[in-house]
């Protein structure tokens, strides 16, 4: 029956797209598939009317997955690994465990107010964890190996070398 719902080529590119790129918003997917989004927004609706695409809303934005191929868990961790600063970070803690705050700024020189905003939002979603020494946070990652199997399952996406560094790093340990 799916088969007969992604027949359009749109909805096949759609379809694929959300497959490898979970957690991506419309103008993200406009973009990649060069597609306009009213054509757009009107196949995601016919897929998600279908059952074959869910939506999320995380606070501005309407985030797609495929229905039944990421786990509730997974839908919180995956959009913000599909963002290129959530994403160094966590790389960034899991190939330097503990690292503080300033560490992680100077490292990938961002202005601490902002490492601040962006760090909050890693530990709500339970990504990241801190511990404190003295005066001092140190980050670590709540489930290193969940993280590595979602890099691993959707790095296609990532385009970025990064990635692929520690996933190298990571199974050298």
């Amino acid at each position: 029956m799916k088969e007969e719902y992604i027949e359009l080529e749109n909805r096949r590119l759609i379809y694929d797209y959300m497959l490898n790129n979970p957690g991506s918003h419309l103008r993200k997917i406009s973009g990649a598939l060069k597609m306009h989004l009213s054509t757009l927004r009107y196949h995601i609706h016919f897929l998600e009317k279908r059952e074959l695409v869910v939506s999320k809303k995380e606070k501005n934005l309407r985030i797609y997955f495929i229905a039944g191929k990421v786990s509730e868990k997974d839908k919180i961790i995956v959009p913000l690994l599909q963002q290129k600063r959530f994403r160094d970070i966590v790389l960034t803690i899991i190939i330097t465990p503990r690292l503080t705050h300033a560490e992680i700024s100077d490292n990938l020189a961002i202005k601490p107010p902002t490492l601040s905003k962006y760090i909050s939002i890693l530990e709500d979603r339970g990504i990241i964890y801190h511990e404190k020494m003295g005066r001092e946070k140190r980050y670590s990652i709540s489930d290193e190996k969940s993280i590595m199997e979602l890099l691993l399952t959707y790095k296609k996406s990532f385009w970025d070398s990064l990635v692929d560094n520690v996933l190298e790093i990571y199974f050298e340990r």
